[in-house]
């Protein structure tokens, strides 16, 4: 029985070391399973954040600068634009910041600022808690170098992966600037409500005061307003306000930076003591508000900014927010005539008509003046100077005459026959008049817009000089087609659509001779550390001198006797015009019924030596019957009289003409020749209108018919033959008027709407 028991003991003593070592087994396991996974996690961790760090935004030094508003000067370096969006900002040194304020702000945000690094480890830990108990983002540990980097790289969105970008940036942002230099930074980026940044800013906005004059409890007010500037706005909620006040004299007194005196009596300090008072209106952000007559200007540079090679990947609004110096060519002084006549000015039908008008200088091309509309804001979809419209006969000299000029070397008096109806691949042609005029020179078929002419001159240009030959030349003066170019395009229907900002170019191409220049408002742009980036643009030759000389003279003629803005040049200024007048299509006419004189588009583009000047009217789309939706004859002349007042206010009067080249020889504008080259083919016989054809202003575009309709029903046909040469070569000479009639019937328009034109 006792060995039995001593075994039984032995086993026992065995079986109980034995369990001893499968729990120490068990223990080293657990332990060891921890420590991987531990490991493990570290090291996902590790890679999580190195993930997030290189997901993060690229460190710059320029974002972390104060945003300063680009401004933009005229031709002759004066700033005519600060560009702040009606933000209220002012930059301040830390020198220059009061002790008080400091503290105030330590105290409040960040209070061991100095001791810490990048990141607030102690408050970090207490965060943690406070966040596992009420959910991710409850509280934050925020040091001001972490604000400071959320306002500069990141959003204000809560998750793991900013907090670790955050984290990531504020190490970096640490190890390149000083706490000082950061502190700075804080100061000068915060938001103060009411579109007010930086603390600066904030004394002036709310108490009209210097940093230094602030009393305590104002200090402690904007200390603590930036937390939830909108809650704490004292305008809005002034007993949140007072309250955040108190909240940030305890906050200083309990981080022993003023004495409980100090604290008590800054807390019987009321905010409105010296709180400026201001209306809902003086509050209110008001982007570039200010200087309304330039927003047209401001809107195309900085679309052709964007354009730049050097911007173009760039953000818009932090390059407007960059400190940038914009050099333009803008004329201040008719800028604003400019847009003042267009906002004042009594030159439209209703309120649908739009407006829009471009000036450039007809040397070199600069844009010296553009109207996107009627008090146009910068913040529409369209600028009607910008954007296309159907040109009408504006382009006849583009299409038709000029290349004749060039390639064949026609005369002024370069003899056309004319036609009551003239038809092309199948569809019928008219002129505005619906009448034959005989034999005309191009000098009168020109400057008084007959359709038929200025087809035929079409059709010869393309057999005598190529098929492309008028594409080409439109081309060469910035006025690019995809397509052909048939002979809905040459009276200005179909594709023929270009904005004024184009056609004040391509016409400023015969005022300078020939030589094409692409309108450019920037000469150059030089950021905040002088850095320069000079803008060129698109100029060349375009078309001989004889071409451009003989073309200008011609269209001097549109403002004399029968010319189709008779009655509007100006006195002691050589000017010359090409009007235009856009139908709708046939089917609109007789869906809404509208009269056979019913326009929808009108332009004028005029030119002198010093300016080239493009001027479109008209209606962006049809109102329900039609109604309001067009202009009647007599007011298809209203783009003139802008023309004429605009170029009287902003033309000298110096008598200087278009310069006449060795390469042409005549007596006067209706009998001009290259002089290497004569032509044999022209008549002297005159033109003097027609008693049935229209009065005032409309220029004969788009005069397509079929049936008795006056206007085509087919108006795109583009495949044009070289056909009908012979036709072309008629005897003629004219002087009507493409919408004016005989001298009667004008002198009845112009009375019609002589209590239209503007002062």
């Amino acid at each position: 029985m006792t060995e039995r028991k001593k075994t039984s003991h032995s086993k026992n003593g065995k079986s109980g070391k034995k369990q001893n070592r499968n729990i120490k087994r068990t223990i080293i396991k657990i332990i060891g399973f921890i420590l991987i996974a531990f490991i493990v996690l570290a090291l996902v961790g590790v890679l999580l954040f190195a993930y997030y760090a290189w997901k993060a935004p690229a460190f710059s030094d320029a974002k972390l600068k104060d945003p300063i508003p680009a401004k933009i000067y005229d031709k002759d370096g004066k700033l005519i634009k600060t560009l702040d969006n009606g933000q209220r900002r002012a930059h301040v040194d830390l020198k220059d910041v009061p002790q008080n304020m400091k503290d105030a702000v330590l105290a409040t945000e960040d209070n061991r600022f100095y001791k810490h690094g990048a990141l607030d480890y102690k408050r970090l830990f207490g965060a943690v808690g406070k966040n596992i108990t009420g959910g991710f983002g409850s509280q934050g540990a925020s040091t001001l170098t972490q604000q400071v980097v959320k306002r500069s790289f990141l959003t204000d969105q809560k998750s793991i992966g900013r907090k670790a970008q955050e984290a990531y940036l504020s190490y970096r942002l640490e190890q390149e600037y000083s706490k000082d230099e950061i502190f700075q930074i804080y100061l000068n980026k915060i938001y103060y409500s009411d579109g007010v940044y930086g603390i600066k800013a904030a004394a002036k906005y709310y108490f009209d005061k210097d940093l230094k004059d602030l009393n305590l409890a104002e200090e402690a007010y904007l200390a603590g307003l930036p937390q939830v500037p909108n809650l704490y706005n004292v305008y809005d909620n002034p007993k949140e306000a007072e309250s955040r006040k108190d909240t940030v004299l305890y906050l200083m007194h309990y981080h022993k930076r003023i004495s409980e005196q100090d604290m008590k009596k800054a807390q019987d300090t009321p905010i409105e003591k010296n709180l400026v008072k201001r209306s809902a209106d003086d509050r209110a952000i008001k982007p570039d508000n200010k200087d309304p007559e330039y927003n047209s200007y401001v809107n195309f540079v900085k679309s052709e900014l964007m354009a730049h090679p050097e911007f173009q990947d760039k953000n818009l609004g932090d390059l407007m927010n960059s400190g940038i110096k914009i050099y333009t060519n803008m004329d201040s002084s008719v800028q604003k005539a400019l847009q003042n006549r267009i906002d004042n000015g009594n030159y439209y039908k209703n309120e649908d008509q739009q407006v829009g008008s471009t000036i450039v200088d007809s040397k070199s091309g600069g844009l010296v003046a553009i109207s996107g509309g009627r008090h146009f804001k910068d913040v529409v979809d369209r600028n009607q100077a910008t954007d296309p419209h159907p040109t009408g006969s504006s382009l006849k000299p583009f299409l038709s005459y000029g290349p004749a000029i060039e390639n064949m070397q026609w005369a002024t008096n370069h003899e056309l026959q004319d036609e009551s109806e003239y038809m092309v691949n199948g569809t019928t042609f008219r002129n505005y008049d619906t009448k034959s005029h005989g034999n005309v020179t191009l000098y009168d078929a020109l400057r008084q817009s007959f359709n038929i002419p200025a087809l035929k001159a079409w059709q010869q240009t393309k057999q005598d000089a190529g098929q492309d030959a008028p594409k080409k030349f439109a081309d060469k003066v910035g006025l690019k087609y995809e397509g052909e170019i048939g002979p809905s395009e040459v009276l200005g229907g179909s594709s023929s659509e270009f904005s004024p900002t184009d056609l004040a170019s391509a016409f400023a191409a015969l005022a300078n001779g020939g030589e094409y220049n692409q309108a450019h408002g920037i000469t150059k742009v030089v950021d905040q550390e002088g850095n320069t980036t000079e803008f060129d643009h698109k100029h060349h030759r375009a078309m001989h001198d004889y071409t451009a000389y003989m073309l200008s003279e011609v269209l001097k003629g549109t403002f004399e006797a029968w010319g189709s803005a008779y009655g509007h040049g100006v006195s002691g200024v050589n000017l010359a015009a090409k009007t235009g007048t856009g139908t709708y299509g046939s089917e609109t006419y007789q869906q809404y019924n509208l009269p056979d004189n019913a326009a929808k588009d009108v332009w004028i583009n005029g030119f002198t030596p010093k300016y080239s000047m493009s001027v479109w009217m008209g209606f962006n789309k049809v109102k329900e019957y039609g109604q309001n939706s067009f202009v009647g004859h007599n007011e298809q002349e209203y783009p003139q009289y802008l023309l004429e007042d605009v170029m009287s206010d902003i033309s000298p009067r110096d008598g200087q003409d278009f310069q006449r080249p060795a390469s042409v020889n005549g007596s006067s504008k209706s009998d001009l020749y290259v002089a290497s080259n004569p032509d044999h083919n022209t008549t002297n016989r005159k033109v003097n209108g027609n008693g049935t054809t229209q009065g005032g202003s409309s220029n004969s575009n788009n005069s397509q018919q079929q049936g008795s309709n006056n206007r085509s029903q087919n108006f795109g046909n583009n495949n044009q033959q070289g056909q009908s040469n012979n036709q072309q070569q008629g005897n003629n000479n004219q002087q009507g008027d493409n919408q004016n009639g005989n001298a009667l019937s004008r002198f009845f328009n112009l009375h019609a709407i002589f209590n239209n034109k503007a002062s």
